[in-house]
């Protein structure tokens, strides 16, 4: 239909969980919203780029109001055992037959606007003809009863609302004391991103994930995904769902939370391999080999200055600065890298260096000072614009107001050279940012600023004017220079990392979560300044964690069948084969939500070329009258965009390039840099110009 709107974009993911068996059969459904004919092309591939579901296409015909004069009510004998339940006129003409007792013949939860819906048993030649459960080789329709009206008003309806297992409720009345004293009366009542906030304060490392950003409520026990809630005394009796909630797509994408599996401090696992990339690799990629001889030897922010080489096509950000180094794939959290296939990477054993996080030039607002807090949050004691820029804004008065702070940790250290610092507000996306315990809930950040050339006199709890103790590489003016001026603490030659020194450090604090090793959420604690939790922040949620991530495996995924046997799929497709019988398992109507498959018929053969039309959005190519779903490949395991650090692309703007090369993939959408690598230039010719209204034409597989 050349009338018709744009195809939009598509992105979609499947959230991996413990009840996920990848050796068993699973079916994939595609439900339409409108009546048109719709073809859809799609393959499916693993993490590792091993094929799951070869490209397979399916059509769906365009459905008619139209009623062939052929589909009429066709009078059948009702047999005496189901007569004994429904009776003898059963279906035999149009009635609304099941109104009276739909509840009782099929179940509460399956009732709804079709118990009061006319129909009779029919031809299969009615469009909706559907096989009757009752009556073997019998077909209903509701399409012969057309000229009927249904029975008004349909309390069905109401019913079928009141019955839903999954409908969103306020469960405050099943709360323990416990959970009433830290909740909301609607905590959980209504579809919410509820765990955004807290998630990394209130969990274990191993457990946060892109859950915390998804939305979810609670529901009652016999919803099909309903998760029982791990409050303490809580089980069995509180459930939860995500699954009846639609996300905010850009939240979960941009989800600053990834799993931090629990690995012991003996642990060898996860320790740095001490690897040499070869230089081929290095070289390829125009860069001098002996500069990068230690790439991701050690740890280190070994991206922090070069992310858009390695990295061409990515969303470069705050994670390019982050420290990490070459580990065992046997390690808990470890990635498959896209830059040296089949080695692994990890930021398990890392620190992130300050001064370059402070400085990175990927996200230089990501630590920036933020300016003056919103009126009425600082105490009265404080300044309206304190920590609004760089300053050293506790260098008058320091012990005197934070000695007797129980918080403040003053006792636990007999270095106070932070009361001569500087250092101001910034933005809570900063990953070295501490949060304030002045009950602001902001956090704040020394590396942002210049330090004064200052030195910290207890006794006079005062900030001398006088030459600091440097460092023997320290410029002899006294004053020490935050990242943001220096460009961070990454030497030009990429052989050695500057660490920040303890004068210009961040005072020190008993730690209430592992080191940090996340670019995206910052450090929840420090005895220093300012802040616990903000009181919008709700304290534990209640909902089940998600399983702990998978530890890699050297091989690909199971190719025989458990008993060591191969089989091969016949042209019957799983799932339905028709719409009717996808129908007759849902009361006649197309489901909104099923478990189960969905095939249609006449699909494009081999050779075929159809003009499509591609959206970069994750991987999906859309077509003007077909869809060619194509799953990112050769990417992170477990997640969405939080494991994009090591990926040739960024997740929402893939380019992709069109493989010439001889052999399986010919003819495939593919990712270029993905490409290049593997045949070369001259066999990925761009698919830029199928981004287009007009699209391009694209041959199917062989």
């Amino acid at each position: 239909n050349p009338d018709a709107p744009e195809f939009p974009s598509y992105a979609l993911g499947i959230n991996y969980t413990s009840a996920m068996n990848e050796d068993l059969p699973h079916i994939v459904t595609f439900v339409r919203s409108s009546q048109q004919a719709v073809t859809i092309a799609f393959k499916i591939e693993d993490a590792t780029g091993a094929t799951v579901v070869p490209q397979t296409t399916v059509s769906l015909q365009a459905l008619s109001s139209t009623v062939p004069a052929s589909c009429t009510c066709s009078m059948p004998t009702i047999p005496p055992e189901v007569e004994g339940t429904y009776g003898a006129n059963y279906g035999r003409q149009c009635q609304a037959w099941d109104n009276a007792k739909c509840d009782e013949w099929w179940g509460d939860i399956s009732v709804g606007k079709w118990c009061c819906r006319p129909w009779c048993y029919a031809s299969k030649d009615c469009p909706d003809a559907y096989s009757s459960s009752l009556l073997s080789g019998q077909y209903f329709s509701y399409a012969a009863c057309s000229s009927f009206n249904p029975v008004t008003p349909c309390t069905w309806e109401t019913v079928a609302a009141n019955n839903d297992p999954c409908k969103c409720k306020n469960a405050s009345s099943l709360f323990s004391d416990d959970m009433k004293a830290k909740f909301s009366g609607d905590y959980g009542s209504t579809c919410g991103s509820w765990d955004v906030q807290t998630c990394a304060t209130n969990y274990r490392p191993d457990q946060v994930d892109t859950w915390c950003c998804a939305s979810w409520c609670y529901v009652d026990k016999e919803c099909p995904s309903a998760i029982q809630s791990l409050n303490p005394g809580m089980e069995g009796i509180l459930f939860w769902s995500d699954n009846v909630c639609p996300d905010d797509t850009a939240l979960v994408v941009q989800c600053p939370y990834k799993p931090q599996p629990n690995v012991s401090a003996d642990d060898t696992r996860c320790n740095c391999l001490n690897i040499t990339m070869p230089s081929s690799i290095i070289e390829g990629l125009g860069l001098n080999a002996s500069d990068y001889a230690d790439y991701g030897q050690q740890c280190g922010p070994h991206d922090a200055w070069n992310c858009e080489v390695f990295y061409p096509n990515a969303d470069h950000d705050m994670w390019c600065c982050t420290s990490w180094c070459w580990v065992d794939a046997s390690c808990p959290s470890s990635r498959a890298s896209t830059v040296w296939p089949g080695k692994f990477w990890s930021t398990e054993r890392c620190d992130l260096v300050p001064d370059v996080v402070s400085g990175c030039k990927y996200n230089v607002e990501a630590c920036a000072c933020r300016g003056s807090l919103p009126s009425g949050v600082l105490p009265d004691t404080f300044a309206a614009d304190y920590g609004s820029s760089c300053k050293a804004w506790d260098n008058t008065s320091c012990k005197e107001v934070w000695y007797h702070n129980p918080n403040s940790g003053w006792n636990s250290s007999s270095d106070h050279e932070w009361c001569c610092d500087a250092w101001c507000y910034v933005n809570l996306e900063c990953p070295i940012a501490k949060q304030s315990w002045l009950g602001t809930g902001y956090y704040f950040s020394y590396e942002t600023c210049d330090d004064p050339p200052a030195t910290y006199n207890e006794a006079a709890d005062t900030c001398d004017a006088t030459a600091r103790r440097l460092r023997e590489s320290d410029s002899g003016s006294g004053r020490q220079l935050s990242a943001r001026r220096r460009g961070g603490g990454f030497s030009s030659s990429r052989r050695s990392f500057s660490f920040s020194s303890p004068r210009r450090r961040s005072p020190s604090a008993p730690a209430t979560a592992p080191r940090r090793r996340s670019s995206s959420a910052p450090s929840f604690w420090s005895p220093r300044r300012r802040a616990p939790v903000s009181p919008r922040r709700r304290s534990v949620r209640r909902r089940a964690p998600p399983p702990p991530v998978p530890t890699p495996l050297n091989s690909r995924r199971r190719v025989t069948s458990m008993d060591g046997n191969v089989y091969t799929a016949g042209q019957t497709p799983y799932g339905y084969n028709s719409r009717p019988m996808l129908m007759n398992n849902y009361g006649g109507t197309m489901p909104y939500q099923t478990p189960y498959g969905y095939s249609g018929y006449n699909a494009y053969p081999p050779n075929n070329n159809p003009n499509v039309a591609m959206y970069a959005a994750g991987g999906f190519v859309v077509g003007a009258g077909s869809m060619y779903a194509y799953n990112s490949m050769y990417g992170d395991a477990y997640n969405y965009e939080m494991f994009s650090r090591r990926r040739i692309f960024g997740y929402r703007n893939p380019d992709y390039c069109i493989v010439n090369a001889e052999g399986s993939r010919q003819g495939d959408f593919m990712e270029c840099q993905q490409c290049y690598r593997l045949y070369g230039f001259s066999e990925c010719p761009s698919a830029r110009s199928c981004n287009t209204p007009t699209g391009c034409r694209y041959t199917t597989r062989r």
